[in-house]
């Protein structure tokens, strides 16, 4: 499942800088945060394509969505996942002031 498909932006990590703001996000997990009064979510994969993604809720619902359609496997890790499947760290609020992330929402790509 990509989340590109879901209509999440991919914006890697050119710079050593970069790439140190999204190695402090969670790896592997969805962020949320506001700009200009619209929630934004972040997944970072600080390993494998040492970028972050970055969706709006319309592409994170889709993501979601998308999730719900696969078969379910018939053991689950309990740790972070909900019961839609999908990982959601901080979810109910903005993370902004908890977790740098070095201005990512305003990299240019």
């Amino acid at each position: 499942m990509k989340l590109e498909d879901a209509g999440f932006v991919m914006r890697p990590a050119n710079t050593a800088a970069e790439l140190g703001h999204v190695k402090r996000l969670p790896p592997r997990q969805f962020v949320s945060r506001m700009k200009n009064g619209q929630r934004y979510y972040l997944y970072a994969d600080p390993d494998l394509c040492k970028c972050v993604f970055v969706g709006n809720a319309v592409a994170f619902e889709a993501y979601r969505d998308m999730r719900k359609r696969l078969p379910q496997p018939d053991v689950v890790p309990g740790a972070g996942i909900n019961s839609t499947g999908v990982v959601a760290t901080e979810m109910d609020r903005d993370v902004s002031d908890v977790i740098d992330d070095g201005n990512i929402l305003d990299w240019k790509f």
